[in-house]
């Protein structure tokens, strides 16, 4: 498990020397947390496990964390490296005695049992349960704890109480509480198996470089392309240190992944750069492809890899990270491309407002008319936490490694993505009340052929051609009906399954597990 979050490979964790104001490295956090978790204090054990969760509150401004005595000396100091080499100017601290306002602490797992977070509100603590080499369900974990340990700590929410499963055979970011016999069957192993596989990555950024370092040891080939370079924003929620600000970020990332592993292309990927791209896929084709440049210019890259047939994943963080989209699109198996689904699927409403011109002016510069429009399509995640954009990444890299595996060796929860033409993801991590079918922070829904809207009965795709059906509206079953309606409300979410009874709203979502039946019929 330490693997993931420990010392980045091939990289030196040292102090940054020079002077440079703290509130820099922080500074797209503040409008979102303001002096964030400064004044908190958290304490940990089983630290090669606890510790991505800690580099991901260090990255919400948290400063101070005891570490028990008990503890391995590798792991300590593994973990203060990487701290140390995230942020330089003023890594955070680790004690050794006293015990913080949140304990975390680790539990192996036999395999086979579901992983799981054990609360307990009343001693503070939260207990991250899960099989030796788990990765995938170390990162789901992970986030989970540092969310809701993050909306604690601050004041605004109470610590959870209770078991909370993580992962589903059929849904592996289903969520679902204890007591509940028995408990959700657990997510097959998903092994990495990279080894030969060519990647290709547009936007070495906040999802992009997280997803490259999720899949950094599993032996795959990387073609990385992003014209930008490392700043002072960018290590506190990418794969970046402060000792490599000023670098190139296709360079910093191609010393560590090994330059015999990675060819890395220092360019803006856009419409008008297409035809290098073109050739870029002719000399050597990938087998398969992220799309994280969080630009309008996904659909016309999306369109030319729909093209050449290379199976890709489209990820963009809406406003502010908190909701979230990834697309997985496979040309050769005939599923949508991203332009069937792009702007033409019905997702609810967010209430969070956009990014408005103070904020813009405090993230980049003032904005004339030309800029203001530009920055609404671009950079819209702007401010986030790591916490926010590491689920991003996450969700976007296991989509990523299940693409380049043969059809029958893919996990169930793609393939029956796949099947049902459910291929574009909708995460939130945070819930709002009729927003984006998102019932709780975390969750990820799907959405496809179905949820497609539109004026007219139905309408060609630009891009891939396909004829898509537009779907008004659904009414649901009659409450007598109960076989239907219960297939029914399995199929939607719990809030929107109980509005659409009585008012007929559209269908948004499919839900995150079979088996929620049971959480909707409550709801109604």
């Amino acid at each position: 498990m330490a693997d993931y979050w420990s010392r980045p490979l091939r990289t030196t964790a040292r102090p940054v020397r020079r002077r440079s104001p703290r509130r820099d490295y922080f500074a797209r956090l503040r409008p979102l947390l303001g002096a964030g978790l400064e004044g908190a204090i958290i304490s940990a054990e089983t630290v090669g496990v606890t510790g991505r969760v800690i580099e991901l509150l260090a990255g919400c401004a948290l400063r101070r964390v005891i570490v028990a005595r008990g503890e391995p000396g590798e792991e300590r100091a593994r973990l203060q490296a990487l701290l140390c080499w995230k942020n330089g100017f003023e890594p955070a601290r680790l004690l050794t005695r006293g015990r913080g306002a949140l304990h975390l602490a680790a539990r192996p797992l036999a395999p086979g049992e579901p992983p799981r977070v054990r609360w307990d509100a009343r001693a503070r603590t939260a207990t991250l349960e899960l099989a030796p080499g788990d990765r995938w369900s170390h990162l789901n974990l992970s986030y989970a704890v540092a969310l809701r340990a993050r909306e604690h700590l601050l004041g605004r929410a109470p610590l959870p109480d209770g078991v909370t499963y993580h992962g589903h055979r059929l849904w592996p970011w289903a969520e679902s509480s204890a007591p509940r016999p028995p408990p959700p069957p657990a997510p097959e192993p998903e092994p990495l198996a990279l080894a030969g596989r060519h990647l290709l990555v547009i936007g070495c950024g906040s999802v992009g470089s997280e997803a490259i370092r999720a899949l950094a040891r599993a032996g795959a080939r990387w073609t990385l392309v992003d014209p930008g370079r490392v700043t002072i924003f960018n290590p506190h929620r990418q794969w970046f240190g402060t000792g490599e600000l000023g670098e190139l970020k296709v360079s910093a990332l191609r010393r560590r992944l090994g330059p015999e592993r990675v060819r890395a292309r220092r360019w803006r990927v856009g419409e008008r750069e297409l035809a290098r791209l073109g050739r870029l896929l002719e000399e050597d084709p990938p087998d398969a492809a992220l799309l994280a440049t969080g630009t309008a210019d996904h659909t016309a890259l999306a369109r030319l890899l729909w093209e050449r047939g290379v199976p890709h994943v489209a990820a963009v963080a809406y406003p502010r990270a908190r909701f979230f989209e990834v697309a997985v699109v496979v040309p050769r198996e005939g599923t949508p491309c991203l332009s069937c689904f792009r702007g033409h699927l019905y997702r609810g409403f967010e209430r969070a407002p956009a990014l408005d011109d103070e904020l813009a002016r405090f993230l980049y510069q003032e904005l004339d008319d030309r800029q203001r429009e530009r920055a609404y399509l671009e950079l819209v995640a702007e401010p986030a936490t790591p916490i926010e954009t590491a689920r991003v990444a996450e969700v976007a890299a296991r989509c990523l490694a299940q693409l380049v595996l043969p059809a029958s060796a893919r996990a169930p929860w793609l393939r029956r993505l796949l099947d049902a033409g459910t291929t574009c993801l909708l995460g939130g991590n945070v819930a709002e009340e009729g927003a984006y079918g998102i019932d709780y922070p975390g969750q990820v829904v799907r959405l496809g052929l179905e949820d497609v809207t539109g004026v007219e009965s139905e309408r060609r795709c630009e891009a891939c051609g396909r004829v898509l059906v537009v779907h008004h509206r659904q009414v649901m079953p009659a409450l007598s009906d109960e076989g239907a309606l219960d297939r029914a409300l399995a199929s939607t979410s719990p809030f929107l399954a109980e509005r659409l009874q009585t008012a007929e709203r559209p269908q948004t979502a499919k839900s995150d597990a079979d088996g929620s039946c049971e959480a909707a019929a409550r709801a109604t």
